[in-house]
């Protein structure tokens, strides 16, 4: 359980280890997104709808951030 903060010093630090943090996970993902989303494009003009080429893609990326664990 994290405590919470008792100073605003300690607030302070949890909001920067928060932003950090988030700074992260961003970096990680874009790559991922961006593969989820060129997954898509490649789909589309291949000539698949774009219904089934979001569906695919989205099982696609869904199965990958499952993976991360």
């Amino acid at each position: 359980m994290i405590n919470a903060p008792t100073t605003p010093e300690q607030l302070a630090e949890q909001r920067h280890q928060a932003a950090n943090a988030l700074l992260t996970m961003n970096e990680q993902m874009t790559p991922i997104f961006d593969a989820a989303d060129g997954l898509r494009k490649d789909m589309l003009d291949r000539g698949w709808s774009a219904e089934a080429a979001e569906q695919i893609g989205l099982t696609w990326l869904i199965k990958v951030i499952q993976s991360l664990d």
